[in-house]
């Protein structure tokens, strides 16, 4: 038997916002799997559907916990406690809102990030508060239980105003105000100073996402496993299981997998390409997926080298293709855009 892959593709399908002009990319081996596949609905967001693949349970009208499985493959260990993230942000207000721009465009030395750190957890130490920073780009705070307060994933923030997309739920008033005093302490901060007169960007907010205690397990979804992003790692460490960095293309995946067995790979390049606003990137992206791993898995679904690909590319849906999709000659494929 030929081996199973699913590919995992966040951005993939956008979508777009109807006013913004996005080329065409060239992907006729994409829109030709997408057109002959057999569709099945998943969850709305990439992240969800992580977890629904790793078996573990998506919580109703709460965050998915995406904090502490994330904090586990930053080394820590977070097995008791409500952790959330409270990733370090620059926030631009204008007439039209306060926008945001992640840690991706800050460039925030590990030294910055640990004297931001320290002046919040002495702010903050009466509020049994205190930030986890593993790293300069993520930041946790852990707290003993629910703190009353549901979030938005920064993805979902990147490039737009904020206002609509505050944490909301029982105990958002105090939070708020707990974040603007964040602000104003970071805004005054040395590192900030020093950062504005270089005319870098300043590190004066904390984005709060992704609350939640650690799942209690995890089952692994495929036998071979292939993931650069923290939340598959962390998922995989939930589990018990080995993740491998992505191979750079089909060909090397095939060398690299086991025969006759299934296979997941995450393929992230186009995540943000979307909430950068950013279509040439897209576009670019799409194309190097299209060489490098869209035609390569048609080809070897068409010779019975592949038994079966899946394709989980956003919009709430997954689209399964199996060498029989050959002779499915009346579905006409439709630009990728």
């Amino acid at each position: 038997m030929a081996a199973t892959l699913h590919l995992l593709v966040p951005g993939l399908l956008g979508p777009w916002p109807a006013d913004l002009a996005v080329p065409h990319p060239a992907a006729p081996a994409l829109e030709w799997l997408l057109a002959r596949a057999d569709v099945a609905e998943m969850p709305v967001s990439m992240d969800a559907v992580l977890f629904q693949l790793f078996g573990v349970p998506i919580p109703a009208e709460m965050d998915l916990p995406v904090a502490a499985v994330t904090a586990l493959a930053d080394g820590s260990n977070p097995d008791d406690g409500w952790w959330l993230r409270a990733d370090p942000v620059h926030l631009r207000p204008d007439v039209q809102g306060v926008f945001l721009v992640d840690a991706r465009a800050l460039v925030i030395e590990p030294v910055e990030a640990a004297a931001l750190a320290a002046a919040f957890d002495q702010t903050f130490a009466a509020d049994g508060l205190q930030l986890h920073v593993p790293c300069p780009e993520r930041w946790y705070l852990r707290l003993p239980d629910d703190p009353g307060l549901r979030t938005y994933p920064l993805l979902d923030a990147i490039g737009r105003d904020i206002n609509p997309l505050l944490p909301y739920g029982p105990n958002s008033r105090r939070w708020h105000t707990l974040l603007t005093e964040a602000q104003m302490l970071f805004h005054n901060h040395p590192v900030n100073r020093a950062r504005d007169e270089s005319s870098q960007p300043m590190i004066n907010g904390l984005w709060l996402w992704g609350g939640g205690p650690l799942p209690m397990d995890a089952q692994a979804p495929a036998a071979d496993l292939y993931a650069n992003d923290l939340l598959t790692q962390g998922l995989a460490r939930l589990a018990g299981v080995a993740v491998s960095p992505v191979p750079e293309n089909a060909s090397d995946w095939r060398k690299a997998s086991t025969d006759d067995t299934d296979s997941l790979a995450v393929l992230d390049w186009a995540r943000y390409d979307r909430a950068d606003g950013d279509p040439l990137a897209w576009v670019d992206h799409v194309v190097r997926l299209e060489r490098d791993w869209f035609e390569p898995c048609r080809r070897w679904l068409l010779t019975g080298q592949l038994a079966a690909l899946h394709l989980y590319c956003g919009q709430n849906r997954r689209y399964s293709v199996t060498r029989a999709a050959r002779w499915r000659f009346w579905r006409r494929s439709q630009p990728v855009a």
